[in-house]
């Protein structure tokens, strides 16, 4: 006959080993090595706006000084007894001026009073070489360069002799629409024209002459036939 155990005691005789057993993933404990270091960030620079380099930057507007009479000069005579130019010269430079007038001259000459560039004179101008020189005294020297000429004066263009400290010692303007010449100081044996004001009349081979040459230098509107050719550029 069987015998019969209380469930109690079945309970306690089962093997402690079919027990569940605890959990593994718990939380690790923390070790006892040393933390590792923050990492450092840095914190962003400030931006700073680039400085334009020295190049970069545009220059400033420059002005130009104020022209002062050349040493030693002395206002040109009228006449002068060894005639045009009258006294020892260095050299010749050719200039042109009044390019954007077509009325009233603003100049009259390259030169003002005090002997420095009138304000419309292109500056440099344009340097006469010996023979040019030479060539252009021998024509003022004829006097079938002279005669005719009209009641109007609108010159562009001339010539100025300086000696050798630079100094302004003649001067010579001329109208190739007008076939009309002014002198510092005047050229002897010309007749004035009837407009007074020391112009003379330039002949037609004294006018294609003077055109010959101004093209010859390479200055501007040396064949311009009006006026309306010189005025301001639109």
């Amino acid at each position: 006959m069987s015998r019969l155990f209380p469930l109690g005691l079945l309970l306690l005789s089962i093997p402690t080993a079919c027990a569940p057993t605890a959990r593994q993933d718990a939380r690790p404990e923390p070790s006892s090595s040393p933390l590792s270091p923050a990492v450092s960030v840095t914190p962003p620079e400030a931006t700073v706006a680039p400085q334009p380099s020295a190049s970069a930057v545009p220059p400033a507007a420059s002005v130009a000084p104020a022209e002062v009479a050349p040493e030693g000069f002395e206002p040109i005579p009228a006449k002068r007894k060894g005639g045009f130019p009258g006294v020892a010269f260095k050299k010749a430079r050719a200039f042109a001026f009044d390019l954007s007038v077509s009325g009233k001259p603003v100049c009259r000459a390259p030169l003002d009073p005090d002997g420095t560039l009138c304000s419309t004179v292109e500056r440099d101008g344009v340097e006469l070489s010996a023979a040019q020189v030479e060539r252009l005294l021998a024509l003022l020297g004829q006097p079938s360069t002279f005669g005719g000429g009209a009641k109007c004066f609108l010159p562009h263009h001339g010539v100025v002799f300086y000696d050798e400290r630079e100094t302004p010692v003649a001067e010579l303007s001329f109208c190739l629409l007008c076939d009309m010449a002014l002198a510092h100081p005047a050229i002897p044996r010309t007749r004035p024209s009837d407009t007074g004001e020391g112009l003379t009349g330039l002949s037609e081979k004294g006018n294609a002459a003077l055109r010959g040459l101004c093209n010859e230098l390479g200055l501007p509107k040396c064949n311009a036939r009006s006026p309306q050719e010189f005025g301001a550029p639109e």
